[in-house]
């Protein structure tokens, strides 16, 4: 698929997921059960995180992304370190409410929040993985690009 495919596809995937958005609305407004209603809700909010991610999936396709500073770097790092360790954190405790409970609607919504964890845990592993560190550009990276190949290593006439 050519950049321009790709492209066109994106653009249909936007618009599939809005649709869906708009059903999803329309029907829940009708709706007196709250728990298909939040179900229901559920599935609307993953259509709106699908549209985002694949906004930004097109702006990349579309022309590089831009670098971050280290210090970009940095607070992103911690604050991905932090929500890889509270993702962990409540993988733990509903599977414990699982387990736990005697209530299958309990144990449903768990299990669908637990799985929801456990792709966000891999997902912000990867994240940093893949975009945190490899689009860090340093001020010695910088200097490096300009005077490596330079005669002069940044001073006039050698």
């Amino acid at each position: 698929m050519d950049k321009d495919e790709t492209l066109a596809f994106i653009d249909k995937q936007i618009e599939l997921e809005l649709r869906i958005i708009k059903i999803v609305e329309e029907n829940v407004a009708q709706l007196g059960n709250a728990f298909i209603k939040d179900l229901l809700i559920g599935i609307s909010t993953d259509s709106k995180k699908h549209a985002a991610l694949l906004k930004s999936l097109r702006k990349a396709v579309e022309g590089p992304t831009p670098f971050i500073s280290m210090e970009e770097r940095d607070k992103i790092a911690k604050g991905i370190q932090a929500h890889i360790d509270m993702e962990a954190e409540a993988v733990k405790t509903y599977g414990e409410m699982i387990e736990k409970s005697d209530n299958e609607q309990v144990k449903t919504i768990a299990s669908m929040i637990r799985e929801d964890e456990f792709r966000h845990h891999a997902l912000l592993k990867e994240l940093h993985k893949t975009v945190v560190e490899p689009e860090t550009l340093t001020e010695d990276m910088i200097w490096d690009m300009m005077w490596r190949d330079s005669p002069w290593h940044g001073s006039p006439g050698g």
